[in-house]
């Protein structure tokens, strides 16, 4: 580590300003550190071996993440030792995660979403897990930090289309998750449309959640591809609305199906405050839309009661069932004994 002390700065006298007709003097405040604090302080410059490779654009991603999440944590000890040592597992991290998402190394799960008139499960969400009980927010922050997301919904779909051409699956239909970050080229579209091209009753079997995890910059040209795929057939649902700054501009802008409400809302319904009146007014807006809506986190009876009141359509949570590596095409409406857990992509 290379330190270079900074000499201490000459303190100066603090006189009043020179006046002028009609301004008050204004004395001039301490600037530096060492004025407002006494301390002496110097600049460290910290080093970390970076791996070279042909494209130098993961390396960069992969020192922002890696600088985020030092400064997050503080610095104790040896800075250098500490942020390099960050840094190599965020490198060796991020390459795992890509062997994983090449090679398909993950699960889906499937969780249903339910008709709340008919109780029928009207679809199934893929929900990503690369272990057994984790949660897989970390990692698909990662992808998205380090430039894979769109490798990680392309393989997502692939393994949902797999299943939706399985056998006995004639009949279920799936909804996968994709980031906003993979709308902003035609890849993920391109992709999705050619692994179900020889199959149009897939296609009208599978829905996108189109998620807020990353910005979606160019609306118009995020809607053009979504267009591509309802055109054949295939619905596009907003995830988790109400959650993000952009939520309204998307419903404005993207031409949708379904909109799913974000379980922030969904689970205080049966208290019937603020978030009953939001949700009702959503619900309206939707309807003159015509755009069918979800709501999420659903894990009580009293608030399955309170979304069919205000007229939604769907509901899914662990009133309904967990997400489980087969999906159930039959479901029992009962209490959940898990409360406040949040089952989604992100």
């Amino acid at each position: 580590m290379e330190r270079r002390q900074r000499r201490p700065a000459q303190r100066r006298a603090l006189r009043p300003a020179e006046s002028a007709p009609g301004n008050r003097s204004v004395e001039r405040r301490p600037g530096t550190l060492m004025e407002r604090h006494g301390a002496e302080v110097a600049p460290k410059t910290v080093s970390a071996p970076v791996p070279h490779t042909p494209d130098p654009l993961p390396t960069l991603r992969a020192l922002r993440m890696a600088l985020d999440g030092f400064l997050s944590k503080g610095v104790d000890g040896e800075p250098q030792m500490t942020f390099a040592a960050a840094l190599m597992r965020t490198m060796k991290d991020g390459e795992r995660l890509r062997t994983i998402i090449a090679e398909r190394a993950f699960d889906l799960h499937y969780q249903p979403i339910v008709d709340l008139e008919t109780g029928a499960v009207h679809h199934f969400e893929a929900l990503i897990r690369f272990t057994e009980g984790a949660s897989p927010a970390g990692a698909i922050r990662m992808a998205e930090e380090l430039a894979m997301v769109t490798d990680l919904d392309k393989a997502v779909a692939d393994k949902a289309v797999r299943k939706l051409n399985s056998p006995g699956f004639g009949l279920t239909r799936i909804a996968v998750n994709v980031s906003a970050a993979s709308l902003a080229s035609d890849d993920y579209v391109d992709r999705l449309l050619a692994m179900t091209g020889d199959r149009p009753d897939v296609r009208k079997r599978l829905m996108v959640e189109v998620t807020e995890t990353a910005a979606l910059n160019d609306l118009a040209a995020a809607d053009r591809r979504l267009a591509r795929l309802r055109e054949t057939g295939i619905q596009i649902c907003i995830d988790d609305f109400g959650a993000g700054s952009a939520s309204f501009d998307y419903l404005r802008s993207l031409s949708v199906d379904i909109v799913k409400i974000d379980g922030a809302f969904v689970k205080t319904l049966a208290d019937g405050g603020k978030d009953n009146t939001v949700v009702r007014h959503l619900v309206e807006l939707c309807r003159a839309l015509e755009i069918d809506t979800i709501g999420e986190m659903v894990e009580t009876e009293q608030v399955a009661d309170a979304l069919r009141a205000l007229g939604v359509n769907f509901a899914q949570g662990y009133l309904y069932g967990r997400p489980e590596k087969e999906p159930r095409t039959r479901v029992a409406a009962a209490p959940a004994r898990r409360q406040g857990v949040t089952e989604g992509w992100g």
